[in-house]
C-alpha cells in the first residue's frame, strides 16, 4: 500500500470482516417477533439464519477466486451494493418466504466482505498476515458481542425492523470507508484465476492438501457447533427459560465475549506455536465445552448458568480456531490467498448451514435437539481435525506450502 497505511486500513478491513456476522446477531434477538408479524410458524425463523449463511458461503467460491482474477476492490464495491439493496428489500418483506430469499441475497452481498477482508490482509501483510488476521477477527468478535446485545434492546424499543434498519446503516458506513479510503491490494492478478477448468484444478489441488483439509473440515465443525447454538438459543432461553430478547442479547452476549480472549491468545501465540496447534487446543475446548452443556443438563435439568457457563469454553475454543485455521490455510497459498480465503469462508457456511438444516429438522419445542446438533458438529471438528492431521506443525513456517 503506498498511500494508505496498515494502520488506516486494519480498522477497514476489521468492519469488513465483521459485517456479515453483525448482521446475523442483530436479528436473532427478533427471530420470535418476527415469526409472528410475517405469520410464520414458530421456529421457521431460523430459515432466514440458514438462507443467509449457505448465500454467504457459496458465494465466497465464487466471489474469491474472481478477485484474484480483476482485483479485491471492485469486487468488494460490487458485494457492498448488493448488500444494501437486500438490506432494503427485507425491510420490505411482507412473507417470510420473501424475508428468506432477501436474506440469502444479502448473505451473497456480505459475503464479499469476509472473504476479500482476508485476502487483503493477505496482500498487504505478507508473512506476517497471522497476527493481523488474528486482530480482524478479534474486532469481528467484539462487534459480534455489541450487535447481538444491540439487537435486543433495538427489537426492545423498536420492534423487528429496528435491527434492520441498524444493519442498513451499518452497510452504507461500510461502503462509504471502502469508496474514500481503500485502493486495489492485488497487484498482480492472474488472467486465468475464476474460470471454471482452472477453478476446479485449483480446488482440487487445495483439497488434495490433508493439512488444508483438516483446517476446512474443523472450521466447518466448529463454527456448525456455534451456530447451533446461535440459532437455536433464542428459543431455549426466552421460549423455554423465560427470558427476554433483551435480557437474553446481555446473556448470549456475555458468553460469545469468549471468542474475543480466544482471538487475544492467537494473536499472541501464533507466531511462537504455530496455527495448527492453536486449531488443536481450540478444537478440544470446543468438543469438551458442547459435552459439558449436555451433561449438566442431562444430570440438572435446563437452567441458564448450566447451559451458558459451559458455552465460555466453546466460545473460547472458538475463537482460537477460526483465525488460526485461516491463517494456516490461507498463508501457503500466497499466489491463490482469494481462492484459499474463500474455500474456508465457504467451508465455515457450510457447517453453519448444516447445523441450522439438522437444528430445523430436529426442532420438537425442547432444548435436546439444540444440545445434540451442538455435540455432533463439536466433535466432528475434533476428529476431522486429528484424523487428517495427525501430527500438527509447530510454527508457521512449519506449515506445508501447497
Amino acid at each position: 500500500m503506498a498511500t494508505l497505511s496498515t494502520r488506516t486500513l486494519l480498522p477497514i478491513l476489521i468492519l469488513l470482516t465483521a459485517l456479515g456476522e453483525a448482521s446475523t446477531q442483530l436479528i436473532v434477538p427478533s427471530l420470535g417477533a418476527l415469526e409472528r408479524v410475517l405469520e410464520a410458524p414458530p421456529g421457521s425463523g431460523v430459515q432466514a439464519l440458514s438462507a443467509f449463511v449457505a448465500a454467504f458461503g457459496l458465494g465466497q467460491l465464487v466471489l474469491g477466486p474472481l478477485s484474484d482474477r480483476v482485483g479485491r476492490r471492485p469486487v468488494l464495491l460490487g458485494g457492498l451494493v448488493v448488500y444494501l439493496v437486500a438490506t432494503l428489500w427485507m425491510l420490505s418483506a411482507t412473507g417470510l418466504a420473501e424475508f428468506v430469499a432477501a436474506r440469502a441475497l444479502q448473505g451473497f452481498g456480505a459475503c464479499a466482505c469476509l472473504v476479500l477482508a482476508r485476502a487483503m490482509v493477505r496482500d498487504v501483510w505478507q508473512a506476517q498476515a497471522g497476527p493481523a488476521l488474528a486482530r480482524t477477527v478479534i474486532g469481528m468478535l467484539a462487534t459480534v458481542v455489541l450487535a447481538l446485545m444491540a439487537g435486543g434492546l433495538l427489537n426492545a424499543y423498536g420492534g423487528w425492523r429496528a435491527p434492520l434498519l441498524a444493519s442498513l446503516l451499518l452497510g452504507m458506513a461500510t461502503l462509504l470507508l471502502v469508496v474514500v479510503l481503500t485502493e486495489e491490494t492485488h497487484h498482480h492478478p492472474d488472467p486465468h484465476a475464476g474460470r471454471l477448468r482452472s477453478l476446479a484444478r485449483q480446488y482440487a489441488d487445495l483439497l488434495g492438501s490433508r493439512a488444508f483439509l483438516a483446517l476446512a473440515l474443523t472450521i466447518a465443525g466448529t463454527y456448525g457447533a456455534m451456530f447451533s447454538m446461535i440459532a437455536g438459543s433464542p428459543a431455549v432461553y426466552v421460549g423455554l427459560l423465560g427470558l427476554t430478547p433483551a435480557e437474553y442479547g446481555w446473556v448470549f452476549g456475555a458468553i460469545v465475549s469468549g471468542l474475543i480472549v480466544g482471538a487475544l491468545i492467537t494473536q499472541r501465540c501464533i507466531g511462537r506455536l504455530g496455527p495448527q496447534r492453536l486449531v488443536a487446543i481450540g478444537v478440544a475446548l470446543v468438543a469438551s465445552g458442547a459435552l459439558l452443556t449436555l451433561l449438566i443438563t442431562r444430570l440438572f435439568g435446563l437452567s441458564v448458568l448450566g447451559l451458558s457457563l459451559p458455552q465460555v469454553l466453546v466460545t473460547l475454543g472458538g475463537g482460537m480456531v477460526l483465525p488460526s485455521a485461516v491463517a494456516g490455510a490461507v498463508l501457503p497459498n500466497a499466489h491463490r490467498a482469494g481462492l484459499a480465503a474463500g474455500f474456508m469462508g465457504f467451508a465455515q457456511m457450510a457447517g453453519a448451514t448444516l447445523s441450522g438444516l439438522l437444528l430445523h429438522a430436529l426442532t420438537d419445542g425442547n432444548a435436546w435437539p439444540l444440545l445434540i446438533s451442538h455435540l455432533a458438529f463439536a466433535a466432528l471438528a475434533l476428529l476431522a481435525f486429528h484424523l487428517l492431521n495427525p501430527r500438527p506443525a509447530t510454527r508457521l513456517a512449519d506449515v506445508p506450502a501447497d
